[in-house]
């Protein structure tokens, strides 16, 4: 896969077709805050319908930031959030069911903790991304003791649910336990908001749109467009509905408040028109992601983008397949923030701790794949080459030794002849995965640098 899905022209026909669209058809808001912000700044609205016209969204592209930093619980923990910083890895968000033995059944809070462990662990995750709807918590509760679990059982930052107010009352006052009342001098939650496609917003997205860019937090609208059902088949069309959407969510936040960090995203993919369903593991989805990142990269800002998913229900090939090439897309046009990086199944709908395992080798994998070639005298090895002369062996070199350990690193992947393999019990990736978590979940010990009173504070709030 070469070259970038979109050229400069593509990106300008898809940005005035999806203001032709937000000017012409208009887009659902269905909160009255929301539809009288637009309108104060010049949006024409028909009842819940709001026409936004192309000044304002040049507006709010004049003052969105392109880069941004998300502080952690520590200085050395924040995380940028730019074109010229690394990606920043959230592992698999939200899905309702968890593979347990080759069976999907529903997600537990014991899950949920599975999943915070192996983030935890993992030298690629940086956001914890609510990995597991834990099903075996009253909904009315859920929101705390999830957060509880994150923040007890990681220093790590972590995704939080705000889809109601609520939910986005839960964060703000945990982070007010956690942190202070002057907690949002920084940005600090790492938050999704989903538009309903086509062209809709619900009440409850706007609110949360709104008190989060207020608050000077990130917001991170996504969408989940689905060509043939959703969204034109075509991905021209769906890319446009996709970019009014987004573009929509971007003027409300600086309407809000000009200058709130945005996080422009989707994940958007055609629909089967044989069962309707969602196809993320399509090769038209990689497609899609590299133009939503050129998109996203175009008008300015930094962009989320999906990760390494597939439609596969177990980790097997097809799982690898798709994971593998989906990530390899959005890595290549330099996404800067990733969610459902490791561990998701069944096209959103499944984590699974092995499959997490998986991916997270696929992230350290690519990432070195990544590094540059460091060229230099002693990298040249010149020297080296000449004392070893035509024929000869390079085993026996000091330069060989120097360099013996450079590439090694803990892997899972089989590196060994067959008879060794073989003679190691022959497992493949999926067994040999099983083990890593199993290993993985007996090293784990959360971390103890939460403040006595605080820790207090946040158990008495969250399971009190």
């Amino acid at each position: 896969m070469t070259g970038p899905s979109l050229d400069e022209q593509g990106c300008q026909r898809i940005h005035d077709a999806a203001l032709r669209l937000l000017d012409g058809v208009g887009c659902m808001v269905l909160d009255p805050e929301a539809r009288a912000l637009l309108k104060k700044h010049g949006a024409s609205a028909e009842g819940e319908c709001v026409r936004i016209g192309r000044g304002l969204v040049d507006e709010a592209l004049a003052t969105v930031p392109s880069a941004y930093t998300v502080a952690g619980r520590r200085l050395e923990l924040d995380l940028r959030v730019a074109l010229d910083a690394p990606p920043v890895f959230a592992s698999a968000s939200g899905p309702p069911f968890v593979l347990d033995g080759g069976r999907q059944r529903p997600g537990t809070l014991a899950d949920l903790r599975t999943a915070i462990a192996l983030a935890h662990l993992s030298p690629n995750i940086g956001v914890l991304g609510y990995s597991v709807e834990p099903t075996d918590v009253p909904d009315d509760v859920r929101a705390r003791v999830v957060a509880h679990a994150h923040i007890t059982g990681s220093d790590k930052a972590n995704r939080f649910t705000v889809t109601t107010l609520p939910e986005l009352q839960v964060a703000t006052e945990v982070l007010e336990i956690v942190y202070g009342s002057e907690w949002h001098e920084r940005p600090r939650i790492w938050s999704i908001v989903n538009s309903t496609s086509p062209l809709q917003f619900s009440a409850a997205g706007c609110q949360a749109i709104l008190r989060l860019a207020r608050l000077g937090q990130p917001v991170c609208v996504a969408v989940c467009a689905m060509g043939g059902t959703t969204a034109p088949l075509t991905l021209a069309g769906l890319l446009a509905v996709q970019h009014a959407e987004l573009l929509a969510g971007l003027v409300l936040t600086q309407l809000a408040r000009p200058g709130c960090p945005f996080l422009y995203g989707g994940t958007s993919s055609i629909s089967s028109m044989h069962s309707g369903a969602l196809m993320i593991g399509a090769p038209e989805y990689w497609t899609l992601m590299e133009a939503t990142v050129q998109l996203g990269h175009w008008i300015g800002v930094p962009v989320r983008a999906g990760g390494a998913v597939t439609d596969a229900h177990v980790p097997d090939a097809q799982a690898g397949i798709e994971s593998a090439l989906a990530m390899e897309a959005v890595l290549r046009m330099d996404v800067q923030y990733v969610l459902h990086a490791a561990g998701i199944l069944s096209s959103f709908n499944c984590y699974s701790p092995e499959k997490f395992v998986i991916d997270d080798e696929l992230l350290s994998a690519l990432r070195s794949a990544k590094q540059a070639i460091v060229i230099d005298d002693e990298t040249l090895a010149l020297d080296a080459v000449g004392a070893c002369g035509p024929g000869g062996s390079m085993l026996g070199q000091a330069h060989t030794r120097r360099h013996a350990r450079d590439g090694r690193r803990s892997t899972i992947m089989n590196r060994d002849p067959y008879q060794t393999w073989r003679g190691l019990g022959g497992h493949d990736l999926a067994a040999v995965a099983a083990q890593r978590v199993a290993d993985s979940l007996a090293a784990y010990a959360p971390p103890d640098d939460l403040d006595p009173v605080v820790r207090r504070r946040l158990d008495a709030y969250c399971l009190g």
